[in-house]
């Protein structure tokens, strides 16, 4: 790793955590996007501290904590997006302050928090309204925590049994399995009848569309927001949105603000990663847990990759 360059600091990691879907997608190559540079560093988020920086940084210090996102360096081993590494150089406008409380691999998961952030911002709620979130992975159960900071009362649907199970205690109010339940008529149980304000949906399928359009209500405009990838040719039935007169939102990428106020809700207990992770491994693992998200062998949630001992 050569020494930061003007404008970038150099971090030694202590954990960095795996975005199983983007990076599942790169690994395949159906990272749509963006062509996968094989060989590559991949991962967009992490935790470490501050040894040098370049040039021109003012704002960081040596031996600050902080949380950085993407890596940037030259050399035939591209970052892709370069945080799964014990060090690495990244841009100082990449560098997040830690606030105080929030534990290192809340921090080292906050892009993945804030997608499930920037999805439940865009609703327009009322304090109690009901929130229809699909998928039990990371994106999902952080939006349903995002969307119950809110004020939202959420329903999250998922078929996994073990992730539901950690929903249930951190992510939502009311967890369905749609393996095993009529979705429809679960969570019109679970409302009482009560129309659906919004939908988080990270699975991003038609035969979810058409599962989930029915329950939203009409006046005010029921709401929707995509919040997963999917690769290749859209999907959605629009027509279906138009019948409806529903809102529709589509999510991507962060930004410092959200960011920020991420990482703020983790500091007032409104939004925790931890508890989702089911895989805290030293790094020297990372080849056999890539596999396994090739493979789906044995279950997972969220992955932590310790480089501390490195």
């Amino acid at each position: 790793m050569p020494p930061p360059a003007a404008g970038q600091a150099q971090l030694r990691t202590e954990v960095s955590v795996v975005s199983a879907g983007t990076e599942g997608w790169a690994l395949r190559q159906q990272f749509t996007w963006a062509r996968t540079p094989f060989p590559c560093v991949p991962g967009y988020q992490r935790v470490g501290v501050v040894t040098a920086v370049g040039p021109g940084v003012e704002n960081m210090q040596v031996g600050e904590r902080v949380m950085a996102t993407t890596g940037v360096w030259d050399g035939p081993v591209k970052p892709f997006w370069g945080s799964h590494l014990a060090v690495g150089n990244t841009a100082a406008d990449q560098l997040f302050a830690i606030p105080a409380g929030v534990q290192a691999v809340d921090a080292a998961g906050a892009v993945v928090a804030q997608v499930g952030y920037n999805a439940a911002s865009r609703l327009t709620l009322e304090v109690g309204d009901w929130v229809l979130v699909y998928g039990d992975g990371l994106i999902g159960q952080c939006a349903s925590q995002a969307a119950r900071a809110r004020g939202a009362r959420t329903i999250l649907v998922g078929h996994r049994a073990e992730r539901l199970e950690r929903a249930a205690r951190h992510s939502a109010d009311i967890v369905i399995d749609s393996h095993r339940e009529d979705v429809a008529a679960s969570v019109r149980a679970a409302t009482g009848g009560a129309e659906i304000a919004a939908v988080l949906d990270s699975v991003q399928s038609e035969a979810t569309q058409r599962e989930y359009v029915p329950l939203l209500r009409r006046l005010p405009a029921g709401q929707i927001v995509y919040c997963g990838f999917t690769p290749g040719t859209v999907w959605a039935d629009m027509g279906l949105l138009q019948q409806r007169e529903l809102t529709a939102y589509f999510v991507a990428g962060w930004t410092r603000p959200r960011m920020e106020a991420t990482l703020a809700l983790m500091a007032e207990g409104k939004m925790a990663l931890a508890p989702l992770i089911t895989h805290h491994i030293p790094a020297e693992r990372g080849p056999a847990l890539y596999q396994n998200m090739l493979t789906k062998a044995e279950p997972f949630l969220g992955i932590a990759l310790d480089w501390s001992h490195l």
